[in-house]
């Protein structure tokens, strides 16, 4: 085909794009719809972004804590020391450690209100604590029927062993008024029992009968008992 009829076919069909155009060039259909370049898939942006640590829900918290068993006294807090806390005054001048070791451990088994633990306690480093000057139902069953009595027994064995001491033979006792019968020591006493209390057994001659704790140099817990 010449060029001028190519010119007058192209006027003649207004409808189609006509051009010259080089031998083997793709034929392009005019009237088709144009392709929509496919758009890059974007995250929603209302969607909570993946978290890098993830917890399944429903699984087990890792952090919690373990559940340590305890004895079936352990725990209980129902007794007099139950408000008290564990730690421990430092006496001086120190005890041997035989001594020091028992004195805390009687006062961690009296805050937790463990009766079984202050029993094996008593018989740990040698049997015959005294306890009470009554019957002879041992300690445990003892120390349980005063503080549900209403006598903060185990309050006032945390009370006294936080207290200075004084050593006697080959034994340490609590309170040091106990033993040395001196004004500042009896001053020390104000609180584990009412004042009114203490003045009376002052007065009286009798020397201090509240609660006395007694540790030998060897740890052996032999004494805890109330009374004259």
């Amino acid at each position: 085909m010449n060029r001028s009829l190519l010119l007058s076919a192209c006027v003649a069909v207004s409808l189609f794009a006509c051009s010259e155009r080089p031998p083997g060039a793709p034929v392009v259909d005019a009237g088709a719809p144009l392709a929509q370049a496919r758009p890059a898939e974007v995250p929603d942006a209302g969607a909570p972004a993946p978290s890098a640590d993830t917890t399944e829900a429903g699984a087990p918290d890792a952090g919690g804590l373990a559940e340590v068993p305890a004895s079936p006294d352990a725990g209980s807090r129902t007794c007099s020391a139950a408000a008290l806390s564990a730690k421990t005054s430092i006496q001086m001048p120190p005890l041997p450690p035989l001594v020091e070791g028992m004195r805390r451990r009687i006062i961690a088994a009296a805050v937790a209100c463990d009766y079984a633990a202050l029993a094996k306690l008593a018989d740990e480093n040698g049997k015959g604590l005294r306890y009470s000057f009554g019957d002879g139902e041992g300690p445990a069953a003892y120390w349980r029927r005063v503080e549900q009595q209403g006598e903060p027994v185990l309050a006032r064995m945390v009370q006294v062993l936080n207290l200075p001491y004084a050593k006697q033979g080959e034994a340490y006792y609590w309170p040091a008024v106990h033993v040395t019968n001196a004004d500042k020591d009896w001053q020390a006493v104000v609180g584990v029992y009412p004042e009114k209390q203490i003045q009376a057994m002052k007065q009286g001659g009798t020397g201090y009968l509240g609660l006395r704790v007694g540790i030998s140099a060897k740890g052996d817990w032999q004494l805890a008992a109330a009374g004259d």
